[in-house]
């Protein structure tokens, strides 16, 4: 007769537990300064997957900062931070090496962010113009921009989204897009504005069949002026919706359509209205 099972006193092992996903924690920060009348970089930060890389500029332009993420995009969970600086009186453009991809975030997972910092001391030029972020289906972001613009300083900023891979028809009908932006003008907040898109985007947002939104920021002492030359500009725009507002002295511009059609109204007013081609990173 054999002898009786005595219960084991070890517990047994716990199920395998889901590896963790690696994230993405990066952060830039690029400063310029105008010394012996040119503008010249100040101070530069970078941590991996953010870069910043400096092109020689055209002739005649300002210098250029091309901000770039090494990983090739974001998903769920990665956190950037990104901040530029201009000094008093200094001059410079900065954009992004290619369109940002937002991939599908993982079941259950939180959205990525983004958060950038434009600094505008007194008398200092900026143009932010950076290339399209375009947001997978399934993705899920939230991008915070601000700027704070002090006296004699002019910001012009440029921010398209795409919703969802227009040229293989992927549509986006489920995610997150939280898309926020804010002004300050000597430290007092003149404009904020936020966008929020969760799921299918039809008339709810006010997007009906459209895919793409540029938004086109300008901050000025006197913005009247640029404001009835943008108005004339827009009026010429006939692939895409288009208008534009004066809210608290801030300019605030869009594009609304399909993505190739905005792309290409947003580049030709930028154009037309700056004076200037834009970087050369756009036309690559």
């Amino acid at each position: 007769m054999s002898a009786p099972r005595v219960p084991s006193s070890t517990p047994p092992p716990d199920p395998p537990s889901r590896p963790r996903l690696q994230r993405a924690s990066g952060e830039s920060r690029v400063a310029f300064d105008l010394r012996d009348g040119r503008t010249r970089l100040g101070d530069l930060y970078q941590r991996d997957p953010c870069r910043v890389l400096f092109p020689e500029p055209e002739p005649g332009e300002p210098p250029q900062a091309v901000l770039l993420t090494t990983s090739g995009g974001v998903t769920g969970g990665d956190a950037l931070r990104m901040a530029i600086e201009i000094g008093p009186g200094a001059t410079a453009a900065a954009t992004t090496q290619a369109a940002e991809k937002v991939y599908r975030a993982a079941p259950g997972g939180g959205p990525c962010s983004i958060d950038v910092s434009l600094r505008l001391a007194e008398g200092a030029t900026l143009d932010w113009l950076p290339q399209e972020t375009i947001v997978f289906q399934g993705a899920r972001l939230k991008r915070r921009t601000v700027a704070d613009v002090e006296p004699g300083a002019a910001l012009l900023a440029c921010e398209m989204v795409v919703l969802g891979r227009a040229a293989s028809g992927e549509r986006f009908i489920s995610g997150l897009l939280l898309d926020s932006w804010s002004v300050r003008r000597t430290g007092r907040l003149v404009w904020t504005d936020a966008l929020r898109v969760e799921g299918e985007t039809a008339e709810g947002a006010g997007f009906g069949a459209s895919n793409a939104l540029a938004t086109v920021i300008g901050v000025w002492d006197d913005p009247q002026p640029r404001f009835e030359a943008a108005r004339t500009l827009l009026e010429t725009v006939t692939e895409a919706r288009a208008a534009v507002t004066l809210v608290n002295g801030v300019m605030v511009a869009r594009v609304l359509g399909e993505a190739t059609a905005v792309r290409r109204a947003a580049i030709r007013f930028l154009t037309d209205f700056s004076g200037r081609r834009l970087p050369r990173v756009w036309h690559v």
